[in-house]
């Protein structure tokens, strides 16, 4: 069987201000092309469809289509909520999209509630049997998967991995197995936009929570491509979408596409996405980067600005040179400084003098603290 996994969409999130949908929909076509250029008998979205539970109509419409285009393409998708998508609307979903050929796993299962999901190959010759393991909260490991009691007291990583061992040994081995999941294994790189809470040591579980015996580990939830160093199988995180944010931006984003039949090793090959715009960091003084206007192309730019202390107006500076900087700062030896006691003697002009130069390493510009006076000036009068 060929099989595309993705993961990690965050359709919605925005760049700041910046309205990033056409970026979706550009990378949601790549990846149809993708899967109907490659025959992949299923495709596998490993969570994080969403970038957050209270989803926009407009994300919801663009997430159903495209799980929609890829069963036509490819036969049959397979999808699980992670930590930023809601249970709940995957449950509204799952029976109106199953028709469709998209199978949803809202929640964990035990094998035999659907925990292990069965698809065929296209020509019918082989099968793959997915065992889904959505992401998973420590209050809810114990409650929905296990009996023992004894069970409340173990580890989250220690619960996470008897979870997985229980699906992947319902897997047929006469089929091609995969292990699905959402969820962070210790020493895996992140890629700097995940939600942190989620990725703390108490949510983070060893290599052994991949259990030997099946095929592939298709996971999400960590943004940066990788393989997972030192697993009993091949596994990889396929990565975000699309470059998301600034500790992104030096990301390959792409999809992973796994050929496997039963008794032999899984072949492996990642395979890169153009869509989305690239996201620079570039730092130079105001003159060089005028100088260099045209080398970013559409990018979104990170700029840092070298410069001898603050400068008043720089962002406007910087934006008329370059439109698609989101982020402007300069970069300049800041001084070490000492905020005087804020007192009711002190005016607001001083005070604000003491904070720029706590804030900013450096002396407020004469012409700053002129209007800040005039300013304080105009509302004692209006106050009188």
């Amino acid at each position: 069987m060929r099989i595309l996994h993705t993961a990690d969409w965050h359709v919605g999130k925005k760049l700041g201000r910046i309205d990033r949908q056409i970026e979706y929909e550009n990378a949601i076509d790549e990846v149809v092309e993708i899967a109907r250029d490659q025959k992949v008998d299923l495709v596998i979205v490993a969570g994080d469809l969403f970038d957050r539970a209270n989803t926009p109509l407009d994300s919801m419409g663009l997430v159903v289509d495209g799980l929609i285009r890829l069963a036509d393409v490819a036969g049959r998708v397979v999808a699980m909520p992670g930590n930023h998508d809601s249970a709940h609307l995957f449950d509204f979903l799952a029976p109106l999209l199953e028709g469709r050929g998209v199978l949803l796993s809202p929640r964990l299962k035990r094998p035999a509630d659907g925990g292990v999901v069965s698809v065929p190959s296209r020509d019918g010759t082989e099968t793959a049997s997915i065992a889904v393991l959505p992401f998973i909260h420590e209050a809810d490991v114990v409650e929905d998967f296990m009996d023992a009691s004894e069970e409340w007291f173990k580890e989250y990583a220690d619960r996470v991995k008897a979870i997985s061992a229980a699906l992947c040994a319902a897997i047929d081995p006469k089929t091609v197995g995969i292990l699905t999941g959402h969820f962070f294994v210790d020493g895996a790189e992140v890629g700097g936009g995940e939600r942190r809470m989620h990725i703390g040591p108490q949510f983070a579980v060893t290599n052994q929570a991949i259990p030997p015996g099946i095929h592939y580990a298709a996971l999400g939830h960590i943004h940066r491509p990788q393989a997972i160093a030192d697993s009993p199988i091949p596994a990889r995180y396929s990565g975000s979408l699309i470059q998301l944010d600034f500790s992104e931006r030096a990301h390959d984003k792409g999809v992973v596409i796994i050929d496997a039949k039963p008794g032999a090793p899984a072949k492996i090959e990642p395979v890169l996405l153009s869509s989305g715009r690239k996201l620079i960091r570039v730092e130079d003084d105001l003159q060089s980067l005028e100088k260099r206007a045209g080398e970013f192309g559409d990018a979104y730019l990170d700029v840092r600005v070298l410069t001898d202390g603050p400068v008043l107006g720089l962002a406007e500076s910087v934006r008329k040179i370059l439109p698609n900087a989101l982020i402007v700062q300069a970069v300049y030896e800041r001084q070490p400084t000492e905020v005087a006691l804020s007192s009711s003697e002190r005016s607001l002009s001083e005070s604000y003098s003491d904070y720029f130069s706590h804030r900013h390493g450096a002396e407020i510009p004469k012409d700053l603290s002129d209007l800040v006076r005039a300013l304080e000036e105009e509302v004692v009068r209006a106050a009188s």
